[in-house]
């Protein structure tokens, strides 16, 4: 808890003016999370759905 309360802090000290552009920032980083989250898989019960299509292309 004390990164986040130091965290905190720095926000208090920052200026009225940049507060839209640290907004838009976080607003930027929740995004990026719930992208990651949300991975769309296909199960066509086909001999490719329980590999690591990855690992096999390199190989």
């Amino acid at each position: 808890m004390e990164l986040k309360e130091k965290i905190k802090k720095e926000i208090d000290l920052i200026p009225e003016e940049y507060l839209p552009q640290l907004e838009q920032y976080l607003n930027a980083i929740k995004c990026r999370k719930r992208r990651r989250l949300c991975i769309k898989k296909i199960h066509l019960k086909g001999k490719y759905d329980n590999l690591k299509i990855r690992k096999l292309a390199y190989e």
